[in-house]
């Protein structure tokens, strides 16, 4: 007797992901998950509910530019991924979610100036970014005798000698990502609360956030901070993207020491209280630093240390480890 199995073609696929890039699709659903687990316990009544459909309105922001990244030819994902969003992986912008709801926590509860909170969570979503990327570019297995990588940018398109195979204008583009969406959060819920916190009012500026967020995106403003545009080519001068990037992260940086030196630091976090901060950021880094060494890409440790070690350094010193928050 011949038993004759057939297996589903969604799960021939699954088994052939890499174990290191499933590694990354698990714990970007576990992170995720963490979030959400903290949004309730944090909060309560309708701001509960509007906060975890902020996190909900980011993922859907990331997937729509994501998405059009990918039609724009400019860089694209291999499809041999847990969980596919159009032509992205889930686990991208569940990651970039994870990383805009920790560092805006951070920003709102130290009591940051609202005008400085947008630029300590694009701070955060570039210096994570710095570790993540070249990581995922590095990561490759053979598919169809095509070499892929989790996130693939095509080099015809760009320039020789990028930041790890990796343009420089991409980093100035996770500031812009954190950055818009922060801004118009802000404003909205400067709105609702004014209009007494009604739901209604909550999903109104949450909608108009994604919206207005993903048309800054592909706008002239974006052009510019990207590539100078129109004193430049849209890509493929790296000169002017690094340019652009230098003066946005002067400028980010020079906030973050005014922060740290001009303004009095009035209080610490306690570490059981914000621990989901250290989870996703920690994780995060050490994921990287992990996949890095197992799969011997030596070089790519130089920028895991450095921005990792300085994200992990920043956030040391606004936390009271193992003392009593003031």
């Amino acid at each position: 007797m011949i038993l004759n199995i057939t297996l589903d073609p969604t799960v021939l696929e699954l088994l052939r992901t890499p174990i290191s890039w499933l590694v990354y699709e698990i714990f970007a659903f576990i992170l995720i998950i963490t979030v959400i687990y903290d949004i309730i316990k944090r909060y309560d009544g309708n701001t509960r509910f509007i906060r975890l459909m902020e996190i909900c309105g980011f993922v859907l922001y990331a997937v729509i530019f994501e998405n059009l990244g990918v039609a724009s030819t400019t860089y694209n994902y291999s499809s041999h991924r847990l969980m596919m969003v159009g032509v992205v992986p889930l686990s991208i912008p569940l990651f970039e979610a994870a990383i805009f709801y920790c560092s805006a926590l951070f920003a709102e509860s130290l009591r940051f100036k609202k005008w400085i909170r947008p630029f300590i969570i694009s701070f955060f979503g570039m210096l994570q970014d710095f570790t993540l990327d070249p990581v995922a570019v590095s990561d490759t297995y053979v598919f169809d005798n095509s070499l892929q990588g989790r996130w693939i940018w095509d080099p015809s398109i760009h320039y020789q000698n990028m930041f790890y195979g990796i343009p420089y204008f991409n980093f100035a583009g996770w500031f812009v990502l954190m950055f818009y969406y922060a801004v118009l959060i802000q404003i909205g819920r400067r709105y609702y609360e004014k209009k007494g916190e009604k739901i209604s009012v909550g999903l109104l500026y949450i909608f108009f956030a994604v919206i207005l967020s993903d048309l800054l995106l592909v706008s002239p403003l974006s052009l510019f901070l990207l590539y100078a545009y129109p004193f430049s080519t849209v890509f493929g001068n790296r000169t002017a993207e690094i340019i652009m990037l230098s003066i946005i992260a002067t400028s980010v940086i020079s906030i973050v020491i005014y922060q740290i030196t001009l303004q009095k630091r009035e209080k610490t976090l306690e570490f059981r209280k914000y621990c989901i901060i250290w989870i996703v950021v920690g994780v995060m880094h050490l994921l990287d630093l992990v996949i890095a060494v197992i799969q011997g890409f030596w070089s790519i440790l130089v920028p895991v240390f450095i921005f990792g070690g300085i994200h992990i350094l920043y956030l040391t010193y606004y936390f009271n480890l193992g003392h009593t928050q003031t």
